[in-house]
């Protein structure tokens, strides 16, 4: 039997890699990371929103989302032909300014803004492009996680409920460009 190479992994399994190793400096470093999260319309929140989604503010909030990021991430590299990383960033940067934007006080920070963005973004494509690999996809995305529009009604205050729904509008906004992209490179 052939060894997997750890090349071969797809690119979400090393960007929640990367937030495990977080949380475990987190909990080893004096001082608490979530203050590099997105703090809502204040200039020093900026920092936050490269950092806010591989910063968790617990063991059990980075766990809720290391799953769906590792499944979304990887049916998003899966169909962006070779985009990842592009698409990755622009929905951060996109999610996070809406959060920025809108938030309510206090640190925004944890990958379900980029799980939203990566859901809305796999839906939207499969409208945008029309395509059956797409349609396959989100077939597959709904089935598996059609529950978080759902979540988009949690108000509690520990939710952030803006960054949600920012990576959502995210998602879809980027997918529309991509597709618009796409088709005059045609």
């Amino acid at each position: 039997m052939d060894d997997v190479s750890i090349k071969n992994l797809p690119a979400a399994f090393y960007l929640v890699a990367f937030m495990w190793l977080l949380q475990v400096a987190q909990m080893l470093l004096p001082g608490d990371l979530s203050h590099f999260g997105i703090l809502p319309r204040h200039l020093s929140g900026l920092i936050g929103i490269p950092l806010a989604p591989w910063i968790h503010h617990g063991w059990m909030h980075l766990i809720s989302n290391s799953i769906p990021f590792l499944v979304l991430g990887t049916l998003l590299q899966y169909s962006s032909k070779g985009n990842f990383w592009d698409i990755t960033i622009i929905l951060a940067v996109v999610g996070g300014l809406g959060t920025w934007l809108l938030g309510s006080a206090g640190y925004h920070a944890g990958a379900s803004g980029l799980i939203f963005s990566y859901w809305a973004y796999l839906l939207a494509d499969a409208y945008y492009s029309r395509s059956i690999k797409s349609a396959l996809i989100a077939v597959v995305v709904f089935l598996l996680y059609g529950g978080l529009v759902f979540s988009l009604l949690d108000f509690r205050p520990q939710i952030s409920w803006v960054g949600h729904a920012s990576g959502m509008v995210a998602g879809v906004l980027v997918a529309r460009y991509v597709s618009r992209k796409e088709k005059r490179s045609l």
